[in-house]
């Protein structure tokens, strides 16, 4: 065998060793979303009063300011443990989050992609959502001027946040404190369709009642013309491309299984359903 050969043929056993392990990782990834409790949440989340009154034209100004002011707290916790997953030290906010930069990915995980081909996965997942959280942040206030509040009366909320709604993100530190990057990735991949599948319906609903205030000539055509008031939810409601190899490379890179993931994801399914919950009792 000639050199050439010789490294041809390392070349093309590392690609299918490669792809072998990711297809470890959708396999354990297409086991959790079969769980029935994840077929419980989608269940739950299909028929939750809260998108059904946004759908029949019920749901209040004081529901749709509850989406807002949880929100505004959910996104700096998450946007935290994100950076903390993605390899950040000591990222903190000492400023709204509207106002902070996507810092750079630290070396030790730029290394880490370097290592896989050009084909594969790029990006480190968690690295990306945090990218997500802080372009996402002034979309939000946005949406909260649209009901009435500016970002002083989201901070006022600040000792009023519902326990159920902030179960989600709390659960996201827990993860972050124990850099569980593989029970993290796990719970992307199940729980992120799910919500955004509800901003789907909620943006779609929203935009299609005149009572809500919406849909006016500024944004006659929801799918082509932009409405500032509803960037927020129609950005989550846009499906992340790849997020399934994205997460299946981390499980595989931490050697996770499946029963190593299988009760952090039930447990962030459960509260995303909490999440939605509280919003509709406020």
């Amino acid at each position: 065998m000639t050199m050439a050969t010789k490294q041809e043929h390392q070349s093309a056993t590392a690609d299918k060793e490669e792809k072998s392990s990711l297809s470890s990782g959708i396999e354990i990834l297409n086991r959790l979303k079969a769980e029935p409790f994840n077929q419980q949440t989608n269940h739950s989340l299909e028929h939750h009063p809260y998108v059904k009154a946004a759908e029949n034209g019920t749901l209040t100004l004081q529901q749709r300011q509850a989406f807002a002011k949880e929100q505004y707290y959910i996104q700096s916790s998450d946007a935290i443990s994100f950076a903390a997953l993605a390899g950040h030290v000591g990222f903190v906010l000492t400023t709204t989050l509207s106002n902070v930069a996507v810092p750079e990915l630290p070396q030790k995980e730029k290394e880490k992609l370097n290592d896989h081909d050009e084909e594969d996965v790029g990006v480190d997942l968690f690295q990306f959502l945090l990218g997500g959280e802080i372009y996402a942040a002034p979309l939000l206030l946005k949406y909260a001027e649209s009901v009435h509040l500016d970002e002083e009366a989201l901070m006022a909320h600040r000792f009023k946040t519902s326990a159920k709604a902030q179960a989600y993100p709390s659960y996201w530190a827990r993860l972050a404190l124990s850099n569980n990057r593989a029970a993290g990735a796990a719970a992307c991949a199940v729980n992120f369709p799910a919500w955004g599948e509800m901003c789907d319906r909620l943006y779609k609903a929203i935009l299609g009642k005149d009572h809500y205030g919406y849909n006016d000539k500024n944004s006659r055509d929801g799918d082509n013309v932009e409405n500032e008031g509803l960037a927020f939810i129609k950005f989550f409601a846009t499906p992340i491309e790849r997020l399934d190899e994205m997460a299946a490379k981390i499980i595989e890179e931490e050697g996770a299984k499946y029963e190593d993931l299988v009760e952090h994801v039930r447990l962030l399914q459960e509260y995303e359903v909490m999440f939605w919950d509280a919003i509709f009792e406020d």
